[in-house]
């Protein structure tokens, strides 16, 4: 009699569900900036704190479009699409040149600088100059229209050949940092709001946009290599928006 009792339960014993560990996954946070960690999958639910952008957690469970982690001692829930299963490099918070646009880029403007109408631009460098011109413009070709200077010092913008200046700014250029606006009028302290931000304009998306408030609320949007690609009023209208760019052939 016990030897069939123990057969019968060994023979259970296929028949039942087994007990295992939830499996867990290490991926990294890749959002555009930090993200918060809540009590429950819902965007209204409490917050119990912030995870640092591109850092590690452990995920212990996803489901629709949410996911439970834990970094630390603290459990919560986050953004399933906040995170990555690649280890994504930080993005440099501090910039120090390479504002301007690359040599022979053809930029159209709408508004333009001066002009609320369309305005298209040809790039051309000379050591730390850049200049602008419009071949439209009756001072084509014997002057550029608008001209960069850019050094390991500062970045000015402006109309070539005159004392107007959009922006004369001091580098290092650091995210959540001041630095010093110098005009032929006065010097001011510009906050460098961003400089990881992704914006979109009309010629399209841009990465790591440095983006410089003013004191009265006015903005400009810097991208590597293009140069202004926005800038805005102390209401937020849009002055002037890059509405396409490409290489000259």
């Amino acid at each position: 009699m016990g030897l069939a009792i123990m057969l019968l339960v060994l023979g259970l014993s296929f028949f039942l569900p087994t007990q295992t560990a939830a499996a867990t996954t290490e991926m990294y946070v890749y959002a555009k900036n930090d993200i918060f960690l809540r009590t429950k999958p819902n965007q209204h639910a409490d917050k119990l704190g912030t995870i640092k952008n591109h850092s590690k957690v452990t995920v212990l469970s996803s489901s629709n479009g949410w996911s439970l982690v834990q970094t630390g001692k603290n459990k919560g829930y986050v953004y399933t699409s906040a995170l990555s299963k690649k280890e994504q490099k930080a993005v440099p918070t501090t910039v120090t040149g390479n504002l301007t646009p690359a040599d022979g880029l053809i930029l159209t403007y709408a508004p333009s600088f001066l002009d609320d109408q369309k305005e298209t631009f040809f790039a051309k460098k000379e050591e730390e100059y850049t200049y602008l011109y419009n071949k439209n413009s009756s001072v084509y070709p014997y002057l550029s229209n608008l001209t960069y200077i850019e050094d390991n010092e500062r970045l000015l913008m402006g109309v070539s050949s005159s004392d107007f200046i959009f922006l004369n700014v001091s580098y290092p250029l650091k995210q959540g940092a001041y630095t010093k606006n110098q005009s032929f009028m006065a010097e001011e302290k510009v906050l460098v709001e961003s400089t990881t931000k992704t914006i979109t304009v009309k010629a399209g998306s841009f990465r790591n946009v440095v983006i410089l408030r003013f004191p009265d609320g006015s903005r400009v949007y810097l991208a590597k290599g293009n140069g202004v690609i926005k800038s805005t009023d102390g209401n937020g209208k849009i002055t002037i928006e890059l509405a396409s760019v490409k290489q000259e052939k």
